[in-house]
């Protein structure tokens, strides 16, 4: 048995939606069924799938249908449906996955940050390409008086039950330093973290490249369904580290905030 919090991450990265979006989806794809093509009253459908008015109710029918529950009621109308979920945990052992853990002490961040509403493997790139182009990124550099094409650190905080966050690139706030007001100060608390690590190739857009994405999703379809460990709320953070600036090649590692499940809690 898993912590909400964590239960909510692993199934949003496992399945693309969060939980909340799955049961919505869920509640009116049999709503839909239970309207098609029969003459049972609107209210009576709202009602029994959790919706306190009717308005509420055409309102989250008509955004995923695209029809209203009256018009659903008719013959020949298309409607959406959204399949139960099943889960089945592979052994795959493909490649091996090196980790380790740290007891981190808290810290100071601070950088350039923006929301990821959806698709963080698409909005991340998008941003980190921007502050690069924008400047922004060699801004950061100077204040942490580091040479130009030095590398940031990734934070992703503030997860949300709707699948957002923020996402912040920076670095510790170093002693001495006034942070600008147009950046983003994010305090870092104490945390063990199980750390996981991959080597790969910048390319030349500057974008993060593809092997940040396998470790993330190794780390929720392999790792931690195999381990009796379980994500703590607080950042997690990507490093990443030039092993040949000349050839672009880097360490990217992957740090989790996690904590131990206890035995009688698993049994539960």
């Amino acid at each position: 048995m898993s912590s909400k919090y964590h239960f909510q991450r692993m199934f949003h990265a496992v399945t693309g939606v969060t939980v909340t979006q799955y049961v919505r989806n869920r509640r009116l794809t049999l709503a839909a069924q239970e309207l098609a093509g029969t003459n049972c009253k609107v209210i009576d459908v709202a009602l029994k799938y959790g919706y306190e008015s009717p308005a509420a109710f055409t309102k989250a029918f008509q955004r995923m249908h695209g029809v209203t529950p009256l018009e659903a009621k008719k013959m020949n109308v298309k409607l959406k449906a959204f399949p139960r979920i099943s889960f089945q945990i592979q052994v795959r052992g493909e490649s091996e996955m090196n980790y380790r853990f740290v007891e981190e002490k808290g810290s100071i961040v601070f950088g350039k940050s923006v929301t990821i509403h959806e698709d963080a493997y698409k909005e991340i790139p998008v941003f980190v390409e921007g502050i690069w182009k924008d400047g922004t990124h060699g801004q950061i550099l100077k204040l942490l008086e580091k040479p130009d094409g030095s590398l940031l650190y990734g934070y992703h905080y503030d997860f949300a039950e709707n699948g957002s966050r923020r996402y912040l690139m920076g670095a510790e706030v170093p002693e001495g330093i006034q942070v600008p007001d147009e950046f983003t100060v994010l305090p870092i608390p104490d945390q063990t973290y199980a750390v996981f690590d991959s080597r790969g190739t910048m390319p030349d857009d500057v974008e993060i490249d593809v092997s940040i994405q396998d470790i993330w999703k190794r780390i929720y379809t392999e790792w931690f369904p195999s381990t009796n460990f379980e994500q703590v709320e607080g950042p997690c953070i990507e490093k990443y580290y030039w092993v040949d600036e000349r050839e672009k090649d880097f360490i990217t590692e992957v740090w989790i905030p996690v904590r131990k499940i206890e035995e009688d809690i698993k049994s539960l």
